[in-house]
């Protein structure tokens, strides 16, 4: 896993300086006023710290492992990452809450196997909760459907 390991940590340090710079140059403010680039900022550096970590961490590995471990559920893995990019083809012709729906319902249902009762019941409540979220109290604005109109 140490290669693995080494790759994975050295592309995230690339990454979280690519995040700083680009932070930098969007302005970051200060503490009380911050810019557009104090998020990204913060998100860089945080970044950078735990990929230092797992550098630090594939320095001191020295038995080989496999990049899938015997229990991980490959199925479920791809089918998820399958569900997630569908999810973001169909999150501006459906809206928000249409596809956020579908994607929780998928996950709960054929990911994580739960009952149809129970996915289609988190998938709402999640769906409804995260939209009133983020429209209402941080005005965020999300893509619109057909059901975001009946709100």
């Amino acid at each position: 896993m140490q290669k693995h390991d080494t790759f994975s940590g050295l592309f995230l340090l690339a990454l979280s300086l690519a995040m700083c710079i680009g932070a930098m140059q969007l302005g970051v403010g200060t503490l009380h006023s911050p810019g557009s680039g104090f998020f990204p900022l913060a998100g860089g550096l945080a970044l950078s710290i735990f990929s230092i970590l797992i550098l630090y961490q594939a320095r001191g590995e020295t038995r080989a492992a496999q990049f899938w471990t015997a229990g991980a559920n490959k199925r479920s893995i791809y089918l998820t990452v399958v569900l997630l990019v569908l999810y973001s083809l169909i999150l501006e012709e459906l809206g928000f809450i249409g596809s956020t729906i579908l994607l929780f319902v998928s996950v709960s249902r054929f990911v994580s196997l739960h009952r149809w009762k129970t996915s289609i019941f988190f998938a709402l409540a999640v769906s409804i909760a995260t939209y009133f979220l983020f429209t209402l109290l941080l005005r965020a604005p999300l893509p619109e459907g057909v059901l975001e109109r009946l709100f």
